[in-house]
């Protein structure tokens, strides 16, 4: 759905009132911790959900 208005503020107000109340997005750094845990987690033989076997 378009934007009403080319106002910067009414815009960005309209895409504050879109967003989905408790959800975050992963900061950009969140890719190369994931790859490095599972990096971790194969050295130490864990399994893939973090749990102990």
């Amino acid at each position: 759905m378009p934007n009403f208005t080319s106002n910067k503020v009414d815009r960005a107000y309209e895409s504050f009132m879109k967003q989905v109340p408790g959800f975050q997005r992963d900061p950009p750094e969140a890719e190369t911790i994931r790859k490095d845990m599972e990096r971790n987690n194969k050295k130490k033989g864990g399994s893939k959900n973090g749990k102990p076997r």
